[in-house]
């Protein structure tokens, strides 16, 4: 790209330039070349900085100046050493090449201060140079625009005047605008593409597929973590996938695969981005992703998607299927905020949809609540009854759901991706800050393990059976326990009928509700003989952790040692875990495994080249040993690769047998809201083309 000096040598006086806050004198050393020396990188500093205002003239001449500040003595250089305004470089690196001789000349240093991009291509089109003696001078070089209006000219006599042209500066402009900005997001999901390969590199554990149309065009993909994948193991019984978080500038929507690890905290088991909304995209990312972990999760909860809801009866039948409340209960204010009785309508609907005790309660107790308050008409609640058995907590009574149906779990994660992703993240953007996330959950769960190894936290009663979860459970899982053995001591234990060894109990948990006490009561069924309880408010079955009824029941009958189907591997600190063992793919260097054998295929080599070093036959048999061989394991590694990208290829249904090379993927469609295609291409596109070569194509807006 050629570029031209726009403004030459003028002084900054330190004192003026303290005042830009975008980048402080302290920060020069780190991009200065004193005496000459040259850049280590080819290109300068393409991060995007706010330019600090240049001075004219007459600043330099102001009465701040001393003499020392005037311009260098330019005696013994010849014209073309000296920069002047106007000069033309074929290359901005060679603007600041020129710069740097000239610096090394007069003697002081220079430095590239800051470097503007352009939007679309993200090439450099302006960079301030800054150079240091006795204070700063600057220099500004600028790359050379096109003159779209000598391109029309042209155009316009080569047709015969500018009525037959067909098109104006502005379509020009336009149209070349839409053809960059098509090659740059092709470029991002090409980047992805050997991002994934590059981390299949690092650990053959990590799993990609990607779904293409028949023209190549991107459509979905899921990578999973080899970390994630030998985690599911443990954590794989109950899975949610949010799906309503759309974190890139193309719009797709991104879903995660969200286990409980056993800290009863969120961890990753997968990730997904979709090239739509529709049945088939979603019915493909499942199969993907039931194929990278062997098995479908026992349980998922989704958001109440009926496309996401038809895949899942498809693709997992025998996966039980729950919507998540938190994105149901969440819509309240948008769909009931405009009744003058919100606040009560809001309270009520919570109380019916949590406290409901039998399926029969819950819907006596909603048809109550829609003739109280005259909500015959609203669909919204209607749809909602009708589909009541998808979400509402009753309904999965029994079932083990990790207590994933808490509204703070899904809050959490939004939160959390919140601080990573946003709107116009890149593709490759994208899979790298996912990466970041991945870290960060590590770390998080190797940190909780090294809390659990140095110790724990003290007991609140003097019970024996709280000991002995003291000593098994993590310590996130304990204090939940330790929760029930506190609330222990506000219940109340009376038999109502025993049958042999099987008693029937009421136990009556006191609850201080609007500063009142309440006396809430809940039927109990124990066994004496095998130990075995059970209770109607199914806390153990839902969330493997015994309530303080239950424990009530133990402590009267004089049971100090809890029977060990109670005390779960699931949330216990003692077992060693696979996964635990597995370093997770992140983009970084070889690890220290991969060093030792670098090391060692180096002292092999070595050991070889001292035998046959002293022949030159034997030397040239070697040399054509060691090329025959880089041959062979280059062929393997392209081989490899597009295998990868041919499996990823015939799983999208596709008539194709053409295997897909990283440098055909062209990016997805940006998905908006509302979108539509346009119509057939305009009359003058096909003579914008032989202007800029290749073919054209509609970008839908």
């Amino acid at each position: 790209m050629a570029c031209k000096v726009v403004q030459s040598l003028c002084h900054v006086p330190s004192s003026i330039l303290d005042h830009n806050p975008s980048k402080p004198p302290e920060e020069a050393p780190e991009h200065f070349f004193a005496n000459g020396q040259q850049p280590n990188k080819a290109m300068p500093r393409l991060d995007v900085t706010e330019d600090m205002p240049l001075l004219d003239l007459s600043q330099v001449g102001s009465e701040k100046m001393d003499h020392g500040h005037q311009v260098p003595d330019h005696d013994g250089l010849r014209e073309n050493e000296i920069p002047c305004v106007g000069m033309r470089f074929e290359q901005l690196q060679m603007a600041h090449e020129f710069y740097v001789t000239y610096t090394k000349k007069v003697g002081f240093a220079t430095k590239i201060r800051t470097t503007t991009c352009a939007k679309i291509t993200n090439q450099p089109i302006n960079q301030a140079i800054h150079y240091n003696r006795n204070g700063f001078r600057v220099s500004r070089v600028k790359a050379e625009e096109h003159d779209l209006s000598r391109w029309v000219q042209a155009l316009a006599n080569e047709s015969g005047g500018p009525s037959n042209l067909g098109y104006s500066k502005k379509d020009l402009r336009n149209y070349i605008t839409a053809k960059l900005r098509t090659s740059n997001v092709n470029v991002d999901v090409r980047e992805m593409m050997n991002y994934f390969m590059r981390m299949k590199d690092i650990n053959p554990n990590f799993f990609y597929a990607v779904n293409l149309d028949d023209k190549c065009k991107f459509r979905s993909a899921v990578w999973v973590d080899a970390r994630c994948r030998a985690s599911y193991e443990y954590y794989g019984d109950v899975v949610s996938l949010d799906s309503t978080y759309n974190t890139n500038k193309h719009g797709l929507p991104f879903a995660s695969f969200v286990g409980v690890n056993h800290h009863g905290k969120s961890t990753i088991l997968g990730c997904a981005l979709f090239g739509n909304e529709e049945i088939s995209s979603y019915e493909w990312v499942f199969r993907q992703w039931v194929k990278c972990m062997g098995t479908a999760p026992q349980r998922i909860i989704t958001d109440q998607c009926k496309s996401i809801f038809r895949a899942i009866k498809n693709v997992l039948p025998d996966t039980r299927h729950q919507w998540c409340i938190w994105h149901i209960t969440k819509k309240l204010p948008h769909k009931l905020g405009g009744y003058r009785r919100y606040r009560e309508l809001y309270d009520e609907f919570n109380d019916i949809v949590w406290n409901s005790r039998t399926e029969q309660s819950f819907e006596d107790n909603w048809y109550e609540f829609i003739d109280e308050h005259n909500l015959h008409n609203n669909t919204w609640l209607s749809d909602l009854f009708d589909d009541r058995r998808m979400w509402v907590p009753i309904f999965f009574k029994g079932e083990f759901w990790t207590a994933m149906r808490s509204t703070q779990r899904s809050e959490s994660m939004h939160s959390f991706y919140g601080n990573f992703l946003h709107s116009r993240t890149s593709l490759v953007q994208f899979v790298h800050e996912y990466d970041n996330v991945l870290g960060i959950k590590e770390q998080r769960e190797l940190e909780d393990d090294a809390a659990d190894s140095r110790g724990v936290i003290p007991c609140a009663t003097t019970s024996p059976m709280e000991r002995q979860f003291q000593q098994e459970y993590t310590i996130c899982m304990f204090r939940d326990v330790q929760i029930e053995f506190v609330k222990k001591a506000n219940c109340r234990v009376s038999v109502v009928a025993e049958e042999g060894p099987v008693v029937c109990m009421k136990v009556e948990e006191e609850k201080l509700v609007n500063d009142s006490i309440l006396c809430v009561p809940y039927d109990i069924h124990f066994d004496r003989s095998t130990q075995e309880v059970r209770c109607e408010c199914n806390l153990f079955e839902s969330s493997r952790v015994l309530c303080c009824h239950c424990l009530e029941v133990f402590h009267s009958y004089k049971v100090y040692k809890v029977p060990n189907r109670y005390v779960l591997l699931r949330w216990s600190k003692n077992t060693k875990r696979k996964h635990t063992y597995v370093k997770s793919s992140h983009n970084v260097s070889r690890s220290d495994e991969s060093h030792v054998a670098f090391k060692g295929l180096c002292a092999h080599f070595y050991n070889i080249a001292q035998d046959f070093v002293n022949d030159d036959e034997e030397t040239a048999l070697l040399h054509a040993a060691l090329e025959e061989t880089r041959a062979k394991l280059t062929a393997h590694r392209v081989k490899k690769r597009y295998e990868t990208v041919a499996d990823s290829h015939n799983n999208n249904g596709s008539t194709s047998s053409n295997v897909a090379a990283v440098m055909d993927i062209q990016a997805p469609s940006k998905v908006r809201a509302g979108q539509r295609v346009r119509g057939s291409a305009l009359p003058w596109r096909s003579h914008l083309k032989n202007l800029l070569g290749g073919k054209t194509s509609m970008t839908p807006r």
